[in-house]
């Protein structure tokens, strides 16, 4: 049960942290280019449902196309059971769970909002 916890997770709390880094960062939108203040677009000069939208289907595009929602299960799946094991005699199991869940989905986030530096321009 940890581990679907931590897999279900894990995903959902992905496309919050698109959303945070399409307003902080930047991240990648497969036809447009790279969103966000530091990228091609900034964020900011479009509506807030264009922004989300956008960064709603690219998370649909490189989760389901390009396997980022298999990735997110297994770290989310992997992060559930050890936290499930360390905090398994406290009362906030569960927060814990999904707090740990939702800082490890942050590391493909950012690789994927770094990937032309790291393989060059697309």
């Amino acid at each position: 049960m940890n581990a679907i916890r931590g897999s279900v997770t894990a995903i959902l709390s992905s496309l919050f942290i698109w959303i945070l880094f399409a307003y902080t960062f930047r991240i990648p939108i497969p036809l447009i280019g790279m969103q966000g203040p530091f990228g091609e677009f900034s964020s900011y000069r479009g509506n807030v449902i264009e922004v989300v939208t956008n960064v709603f289907l690219a998370w649909l595009v490189f989760g389901t196309l390009f396997g980022g929602f298999m990735i997110l299960a297994i770290l989310g799946a992997v992060t559930g059971i050890k936290m499930g094991h360390k905090y398994q005699n406290t009362t906030q199991k569960d927060k814990m769970i999904m707090l740990w869940a939702s800082a490890v989905a942050v590391i493909p986030v950012f690789l994927l909002s770094i990937s032309d530096y790291i393989f060059g321009p697309w």
